[in-house]
């Protein structure tokens, strides 16, 4: 039967009311849920609890959904006006996960600290303000110690003129170029969007238990096995949370270290080796293809093993180098991400002449791209970079941030990390700091935040949802307006956020190290660092034949990807876990096929569910009783 078509006017009055509701129910509701977030995270991970954001997927940003989804169920029985639609759901869930992404551990965290750093830790031993003082922008810093008391000192308000005045400037000027920075990466992400999601077909691993939750909402909160697993994960969280606060109370420890049972050498190079169960994270992992979940644990025990390997051989050093290795082979993933979508960028390019080009959105986020990227120059040639250094730094930056994408895209892991490999420590390794000056090197080091560990970064967020958007057939132009407006609001707020609590609480303090790196680098001129330039290359090579080997050999099991992501702090309290939800995987795969897999998808969700939301839980505790509390991870 055909559909009755709408007199033109309805049709107008429809759009028009569809759109109200949009703007009302979704982006309004995404914005107050914002601010919230924003102070949750900023407040929980600075006083009471540590680690919330270190995921793929944030457990607050989960508990929110959860939350919000289980009220729609109960409005769309009673009254189905005011339920928000699976868009508008999915829309507030993107927006918030943009968000806590900017207010969490590796990104506003660590700006806000640097803008007065430099000044308040200066001392006539360390020798700061005689090497780099004259190079730092003070309209990107505050540079008057009284003033920065009442930040690193707390117990006083922010809203007092004088503290006003003197940050007004410094955050301004760093909310622009935040949120300048975030919409060239937007740009960047409608541009591969089709490929990577239509084209590729790539599983977005972390995208499926959201759209599970606002799809099917009510199919998965009447699912039994979903409760079972929320229950077993939920109540070990509960009885660890009641034993911090009460010792005498028993849990379940799920932690050991086994690399404190090789004492011998070669075998004592392994160093730490933690055997933990996150249910998360086995949840996580099962979600995961299986081939890509096998790369994951298994290189992270090949890290292991090299180390092994370089006791034997007597190279000292060269375990000091994984970071660069693995930095190496972030670029190459980066690389490959570009060439593989080279035909597909070609295509979009050629569609800038074009006055009907397939795909306008990408016509538009080209010429964004272009004008972002000619903003972000002149904004800090004005600070005093080069013009060469900063498309260099920037250039090598969004390699990494694609390479980041893509394999959150591909893999999926429940945490990525790149710690310690700054786009200006990659230059310096290249040609010494001596080519690149004090005056680039200063101002570099107050872009050290932007690379901190690349875990909670807003991109790969900002992908998922096209994902999540085209899975729920919604419209990319109101998807980027979404985008646009958590990027607008979630680095205010979340700037705002750490000043004004910063002010009133005594928090820890960050970003100390990067001037001392600057110090090294110009007291001590570094020339070009071949060791370090042979690991990075290393890696790269390494994982360009891993490709070519999946490509070239069906039943080669292991992606680069793996080898990429198999290394660092977090990864290594998750691995096991992965191993568990690998192992679940291919055992039930085996025995039952894709049926038994699909009927067991119910309880890996319960166990992700019930983790992250017994741990946002503790965290909001924390908040109210304003003290320390149980924290889920590590």
């Amino acid at each position: 039967m055909m559909k009755k078509k709408l007199p033109f006017g309805e049709e107008q009055l429809k759009s028009e009311n569809s759109s109200l509701r949009f703007m009302l129910a979704g982006l309004f509701l995404g914005v107050v849920l914002i601010v919230i977030n924003c102070y949750w995270i900023v407040s929980s991970e600075n006083r009471v609890v540590w680690e919330l954001t270190d995921f793929s997927i944030f457990p607050t940003v989960l508990f929110t959904l959860f939350s919000v989804a289980g009220i729609n169920l109960l409005l769309n029985r009673f009254t189905k006006n005011a339920s928000l639609s699976q868009t508008e759901l999915a829309t507030v869930y993107i927006m918030i996960s943009i968000a806590t992404a900017l207010a969490g551990h590796d990104i506003i965290r660590q700006l806000v600290p640097l803008m007065g750093n430099a000044f308040w830790y200066a001392t006539p031993e360390n020798e700061w303000e005689d090497l780099f003082f004259r190079y730092i922008p003070r309209w990107l810093t505050v540079d008057d110690k009284r003033i920065l008391e009442g930040y690193f000192e707390g117990g006083t308000t922010f809203f007092q003129e004088k503290y006003i005045k003197a940050w007004s400037v410094p955050i301004l000027a760093w909310s622009g170029f935040v949120i300048v920075a975030l919409f060239v990466m937007l740009c960047i992400n409608i541009i591969v969007r089709r490929q990577w999601i239509e084209h590729e077909r790539l599983s977005y691993p972390i995208t499926v238990l959201p759209i599970e939750v606002i799809r099917n909402t009510s199919g998965l909160f009447s699912n039994r096995l979903m409760w079972i697993g929320f229950s077993v994960a939920f109540g070990i969280e509960i009885m660890a949370g009641i034993h911090f606060l009460y010792p005498a109370v028993p849990y379940l420890d799920l932690k050991y270290e086994l690399g404190r049972l090789f004492t011998e050498k070669p075998w004592n190079a392994i160093g730490w080796l933690p055997i933990n169960i996150y249910a998360f994270a086995v949840g996580l992992g099962y979600l995961m293809p299986l081939d890509l979940s096998l790369s994951l644990w298994v290189f992270y025990l090949f890290w292991k093993v090299q180390l092994v390997f370089f006791s034997i051989v007597g190279w000292k050093t060269v375990g000091g180098y994984q970071g660069e290795q693995r930095a190496g082979a972030w670029i190459g993933i980066g690389i490959l991400a570009l060439w593989t979508s080279r035909k597909h960028i070609k295509r979009v390019l050629f569609g800038i002449f074009s006055k009907h080009p397939i795909d306008p959105l990408s016509k538009m986020a080209v010429a964004g791209f272009i004008i972002g990227m000619v903003i972000i120059v002149f904004f800090w040639s004005h600070a005093g970079l080069d013009y060469w250094v900063t498309l260099l730094y920037f250039g090598i930056y969004f390699v990494l941030c694609i390479a980041m994408t893509r394999m959150r895209a591909e893999l999926g892991p429940p945490t990525h990390e790149l710690h310690n490999i700054h786009p200006d420590k990659i230059m310096v390794l290249f040609m010494g700091s001596r080519k690149l000056g004090a005056l680039n090197l200063t101002n570099t080091t107050l872009l050290s935040w932007l690379a901190y560990g690349y875990r909670c970064h807003p991109m790969p967020h900002q992908l998922e949802g096209f994902k999540i958007g085209s899975s729920l057939k919604m419209t990319d132009k109101r998807l980027v307006v979404a985008m646009i407006l958590a990027m607008i609001v979630g680095t205010i707020t979340a700037i705002m956020a750490h000043v004004v609590l910063y002010h009133k609480y005594l928090f820890a303090r960050w970003g100390i190290g990067d001037f001392n790196r600057l110090r090294n680098w110009l007291a001590y001129p570094v020339s070009t660092n071949v060791s370090a330039l042979k690991q990075i290359g290393f890696g790269f090579f390494l994982t360009m034949l891993l490709m070519i080997l999946k490509r070239r050999f069906f039943w080669w099991p292991l992606y680069p990807v793996g080898y990429a992501v198999g290394s660092g702090w977090a990864i290594s309290w998750m691995w096991f876990s992965i191993f568990l939800g690998w192992l679940s995987k291919r055992v039930i795969l085996s025995g039952g096929g894709l049926k038994a897999h699909r009927s067991a998808m119910p309880l890996l969700f319960g166990f992700i569910l019930g983790q992250f939301l017994a741990g946002s839980l503790w965290s909001i505790i924390g908040i109210l009783l304003t003290k320390r509390v149980y924290t889920l991870f590590p």
